[in-house]
């Protein structure tokens, strides 16, 4: 169902993450942002509070006047079969003036869950490959012919080849060994190891994680209640009476106090104001907890899978184990060879790659990618993994039984000229 959605309403974009990634940053903030839009259309726009004012109070910039001031100003609510304390410090025990800043309370959630993916955004680019621009060339080949297609995925194939190896571990001593050994945890040390983007994805995916589990204790702190427990007990009052309204975290009618000096005199008065916007609210943080139960389900299965993919070597190979058994290639036979185009060539980011690919384009097109990737690296690695093993190599100078025409025997070098007295001659067989 998640991946349906975000298919549906991601489908314009061309995305370097995965669907969960998306309902965090993309669909949570969107989210958010409506109800922003909501609630500041009834506090800036509309009359978000109305007071029952004084019988003195006859003219209406009074009335005005008292709502403007207790809207500004912190309001507390007291139960009708409650009688108000007569000490005013007694009277702030539940204290009801967070509706004021509820705007802005969405508005800086809808920042904290675009947090990870401008961390992403920002710091991916420094591997050295722009993801976003390889499931681009890969999707722009959906329409084309299959020669078109080919050419086009042979491109994309030599790039990331020439990514690999630019970004490959050119040298081996103590300290790069120490490095990759700290990469494993640290990801910015992985560049020339090929964890660097794994592990900033990791990274990402941690602060999203981190991120909801906070959203509950923000929550909690800002409405002075368990927002843990909220929507349980919203459903267990629902189960019993069947209907449910918080009146004491979302109260209808708060009490303002004030007071109006007339000459030397300074009257006090408290006043009764009806808070509309409450009814609102409540239902507005129903909706969003279980949201944010939805998301918490959501990431805690999605990093506990990423951690597994990123922990277990085994985990790559059987993933591209099944577009080589796909295109035919028998990795068993090949098994010594495979493992080297998994884990010394590609390595986890090469991996990491690919899986994003298979993410946000379709089957057909990572396994054409996967092809052309396999096909390039067999062909340099594969004659030199056989002469290992003491498969039978072809010689093409030799003539093998009369099974191949042998081949003229060139020089490696030019002949050098017998009167060069700066190098001896070459020698030829």
């Amino acid at each position: 169902m998640l991946t349906a959605f975000a298919n549906v309403a991601l489908r314009s974009r061309v995305r370097d993450d995965d669907v969960i990634d998306q309902l965090n940053h993309w669909a949570t903030v969107g989210v958010l942002a409506a109800l922003a839009v909501g609630t500041g259309t009834k506090q800036f726009v509309g009359d978000p509070i109305h007071c029952w004012v004084p019988a003195q109070y006859k003219k209406k910039h009074y009335q005005k006047y008292s709502d403007s001031y207790c809207w500004i100003h912190p309001m507390y609510n007291v139960p009708m079969e409650d009688p108000i304390p007569f000490k005013h410090e007694d009277r702030w025990y539940n204290d009801v003036s967070f509706y004021r800043w509820v705007f802005l309370m969405f508005l800086l959630q809808a920042f904290f869950f675009k947090c990870p993916n401008i961390v992403w955004t920002q710091l991916k680019n420094y591997s050295g490959l722009n993801v976003s621009k390889i499931v681009s060339m890969a999707l722009d080949t959906q329409m084309m012919t299959q020669e078109k297609r080919d050419e086009q995925m042979e491109n994309v194939a030599i790039f990331i080849d020439r990514w690999l190896k630019t970004y490959s571990q050119y040298r081996f001593n103590a300290i790069t060994r120490i490095r990759d050994k700290i990469s494993t945890v640290f990801w910015c040390f992985g560049k020339r190891s090929g964890t660097y983007l794994t592990g900033l994805y990791m990274f990402t995916k941690l602060l999203y994680f981190v991120n909801v589990i906070g959203q509950f204790f923000l929550l909690s702190a800002f409405l002075d209640l368990n927002f843990w427990m909220f929507g349980f007990k919203a459903m267990m009052t629902l189960n019993k009476q069947g209907r449910w309204q918080d009146h004491y975290n979302f109260p209808r009618v708060g009490y303002c106090d004030y007071k109006v000096r007339q000459l030397q005199n300074i009257q006090p008065f408290t006043v009764q104001c009806v808070l509309s916007i409450n009814m609102f609210l409540e239902k507005m943080y129903l909706v969003f907890w279980f949201w944010l139960v939805l998301l918490l389900v959501a990431d805690t299965v999605n990093v506990t899978q990423w951690l597994f993919r990123a922990l277990f070597p085994k985990a790559g190979e059987k993933f591209l184990g099944k577009y080589l058994l796909l295109l035919g290639i028998d990795k068993k036979r090949e098994k010594a060879l495979f493992k080297k185009f998994v884990n010394n060539h590609l390595h986890p980011d090469g991996i990491f790659m690919l899986r994003i690919v298979a993410g946000n384009t379709s089957e057909i097109l990572t396994l054409d990618l996967v092809r052309h990737l396999w096909e390039r690296y067999r062909s340099v690695h594969g004659d030199k993994k056989r002469e290992v093993e003491g498969a039978p190599v072809v010689d093409p100078t030799e003539n093998n039984g009369g099974r191949f025409p042998a081949l003229s025997r060139q020089p490696s070098a030019p002949i050098v000229e017998e009167d060069d007295d700066n190098l001896p001659p070459k020698m030829i067989d």
